[in-house]
């Protein structure tokens, strides 16, 4: 119950900063501290209802057992593609990857956030992990091997994460270059959202995760996206600092 209460005070905290941030802070910030706020109170309250113990039962157990009855070669051979590859290493990587792209663009501000938001995302999946130790679905129901906690998953979270941040540094290079009209930026949010989608599907398949485990990580991998586009929206709008001995621009702020 300790978890659910302090992700609870954050949740408040964002939201109240959402409402201090309109008048002053850059123009996607008061939004995103509102869908991050959002986001970590919906999961606040999966960790209120797991610290009750039974309360989740008659939601996930059913899910957990349809996913059971309908397995099937090409499914399971699907879900443990998505899983293999959806891993923490491969969806944070992805989003480490993009931002040594970013930084060779000429964002370096918004790079580190990105470096930064893994690593914090990282970080979250061993806390929360350690601090609940859920159980995970029955051994007679998994077709992969997990020793860790269940609650959140941490497939959920760094998918979210990391394929997010993904997206957003795509349709940033885009816009950069012009190239962002509306079937442009649609065809790559519903990419994006369907590889996350499959990623967390794929663990309630394969019997590792509780759906609601796969929802908390959801949610704290996108509100960690949203705080990290919230920060390098202020940092880049920073007024650039020009050294008066060489006329130029410091571009590490610029």
């Amino acid at each position: 119950m300790t978890v659910a209460v302090g992700l609870a005070v954050a949740a408040v905290v964002l939201l109240v900063g959402a409402g201090r941030a309109r008048r002053r802070a850059p123009r996607p910030v008061p939004v995103c501290l509102v869908v991050a706020g959002v986001l970590v109170g919906l999961s606040a309250a999966v960790f209120a209802l797991v610290a009750r113990d039974e309360t989740l039962a008659d939601t996930d157990a059913p899910v957990l057992a349809w996913m059971v009855a309908h397995r099937t070669t090409g499914r399971t051979d699907l879900a443990e593609a998505a899983s293999l590859f959806g891993g923490t290493f491969f969806t944070g990587g992805l989003a480490v990857l993009v931002a040594l792209v970013l930084a060779v663009r000429g964002r370096r501000s918004r790079a580190a956030v990105w470096v930064g938001a893994v690593a914090v995302g990282s970080l979250t999946i061993r806390i929360l992990k350690t601090a609940v130790e859920r159980a995970r679905p029955p051994l007679d129901t998994r077709l992969a091997v997990e020793t860790s906690a269940s609650l959140p998953s941490g497939h959920a979270l760094m998918s979210a994460l990391g394929v997010g941040l993904t997206v957003v540094a795509i349709l940033l290079l885009f816009r950069d270059a012009g190239r962002d009209g509306p079937v442009v930026r649609g065809t790559i949010v519903l990419v994006g959202a369907v590889i996350v989608l499959l990623i967390g599907a794929s663990r309630t398949y394969l019997g590792v995760h509780w759906t609601t485990d796969v929802l908390a990580g959801w949610m704290l991998g996108g509100a960690l996206v949203a705080l990290a586009v919230a920060l390098a929206a202020v940092l880049e709008a920073r007024p650039a600092k020009i050294h008066p001995s060489k006329g130029s621009v410091d571009a590490s702020v610029a």
